[in-house]
C-alpha cells in the first residue's frame, strides 16, 4: 500500500513538471507542419498543424482549415479554431480568467475552457483587472463587470490603468462646429471602483505624466521587472545594463542588448567603424556578463520579436544563399542559451506584436 501511495506521488510530481515545463513553436522541414518542442528539443507536440505563433502569456495562435484557434504550451486547445484571423485573440493573454477576443469586428470576452462568457458587441476591449474592465463604443469609454453589466453610466474619453487601479479620462473635448475638437486645459482623472462608485483622483500629475502601453492592461497582473534590464539610447551610443533599481552594472559597451530570460541573455560587442557602431557578430552571455559562446558571424535575430530567450530558446536567422542571387534564401535556427542549434528550419516562426 505504501508501495503504491509512493508511486502516485511520483507520477503526480512527475505530470506536474511536464505541464509547467515551458515549450517552444517549430516548424517541421519534412512535413511542413508545425509543433512544440521543450528546450532540449523533446517534442512535446508532434508537427500536425498547419501555421503556429510563437507562444505569449502561454498561449500560441494556430491555423487550421482557414481558421485560427488557441493553443497552451502542453498542446491542449483552449480555443477550437474558429476564428477569421490570428489578431482575434488580445496578445496579453487570460487574465482574471477571462480574455478578449474579437469576431466579426467585437470584442467579448471567453472563459478559459473556450466558453463566450461576455458577448461581442464592443470595438475594442481591456483586461479584466480587479473585477472590472473597460469597453470602447464609438470612441468612448465605460467600464463592466465580470458579468458584463455596466458599473456605471458615465463613459470617458479615454482610460488608463496604473498600479492595478482603473481611471477614466475626461479629456475636457471642446467641439467646433465642424464636429473637430480641442482639449481645454488637463484632462481629469477619475478614480472608477468595483460597484461603480467613481471619484476625482488626488494625484493627477502623476497620473498624466505615467507612461504605459497604448492599450490600458492590467499592470498588476504583468511580470515583475527583472534584476536586469538594457538600456540605451536609440543605439546612437550604444546599449548596457542596469538593474530593477536603476544601478548601472555595465557601460554601454553593446550595439545590441537583449532581455535577460532564466539567467542568459544574447548580446553583440559594440565596434566603431569611423563614428558609426556596427555589430561584431552576436554572443550569448550570463548574468555576470561573461561571454558564454560566440555566434555564427551570420546570424542575424527575427526583428519585431523580444530578441531573448523564450523558454530557453532564441530563434536566429541565417542567409544561405550567394550574394549574387537573385532571390536571398534564409534557414532558421532555434538555439539554447548554450549556442547549441536545438532545430533547424525553413520557415520562421513568427511572433504576433499586436492584437486583441
Amino acid at each position: 500500500m505504501k508501495f503504491k501511495y509512493s508511486l502516485i506521488i511520483s507520477l503526480i510530481q512527475l505530470l506536474s513538471l511536464h505541464v509547467i515545463s515551458a515549450q517552444t513553436v517549430y516548424y517541421d522541414n519534412a512535413s511542413k507542419l508545425y509543433g512544440v518542442i521543450d528546450k532540449t528539443g523533446k517534442i512535446i507536440l508532434k508537427p500536425t498543424i498547419e501555421q503556429m505563433t510563437m507562444f505569449e502569456s502561454g498561449l500560441s495562435r494556430f491555423k487550421k482549415n482557414e481558421k485560427w484557434g488557441l493553443i497552451n504550451e502542453t498542446g491542449m486547445i483552449v480555443f477550437q479554431p474558429k476564428f477569421d484571423d490570428q489578431y482575434a485573440f488580445c496578445n496579453l493573454g487570460f487574465n482574471e480568467g477571462l480574455i478578449s477576443v474579437s469576431m466579426n469586428g467585437k470584442f467579448g470576452y471567453y472563459s478559459e475552457k473556450g466558453i463566450l462568457v461576455i458577448p461581442h458587441k464592443y470595438d475594442s476591449t481591456g483586461q479584466f483587472c480587479n473585477g472590472i474592465a473597460w469597453v470602447e463604443l464609438n470612441e468612448k469609454y465605460c467600464f463592466i463587470n465580470m458579468q458584463g453589466k455596466y458599473i456605471s453610466n458615465k463613459w470617458f474619453d479615454n482610460v488608463k490603468i496604473v498600479n492595478g487601479i482603473t481611471y477614466g479620462i475626461d479629456e475636457k473635448k471642446i467641439f467646433d462646429k465642424d464636429g473637430g475638437y480641442y482639449n481645454e486645459g488637463k484632462p481629469d482623472y477619475y478614480i472608477i471602483n468595483k460597484d461603480g462608485s467613481m471619484s476625482i483622483a488626488e494625484n493627477q500629475d502623476y497620473l498624466r505624466n505615467y507612461q504605459s502601453y497604448n492599450i490600458p492592461y492590467c499592470d498588476i497582473a504583468a511580470k515583475p521587472l527583472p534584476n536586469i534590464v538594457s538600456y540605451g539610447d536609440n543605439g546612437r551610443d550604444g546599449f548596457g545594463y542596469k538593474n530593477s533599481k536603476g544601478e548601472i552594472l555595465t557601460e554601454k559597451i553593446y550595439s545590441f542588448a537583449g532581455d535577460f530570460d532564466n539567467g542568459f541573455a544574447i548580446i553583440s560587442k559594440k565596434v566603431l567603424d569611423g563614428y558609426k557602431i556596427v555589430n561584431d557578430g552576436y554572443c550569448t552571455i550570463n548574468e555576470k556578463f561573461e561571454i558564454v559562446k560566440e555566434l555564427d558571424k551570420g546570424y542575424e535575430p527575427i526583428w519585431g520579436s523580444a530578441v531573448k530567450f523564450e523558454n530557453g530558446l532564441i530563434e536566429l536567422s541565417k542567409i544561405i544563399s550567394n550574394p549574387g542571387d537573385e532571390i536571398q534564401k534564409k534557414e532558421y535556427y532555434l538555439i539554447n542559451n548554450k549556442g547549441d542549434i536545438i532545430k533547424t528550419m525553413d520557415v520562421a516562426v513568427f511572433p504576433v506584436s499586436s492584437g486583441g
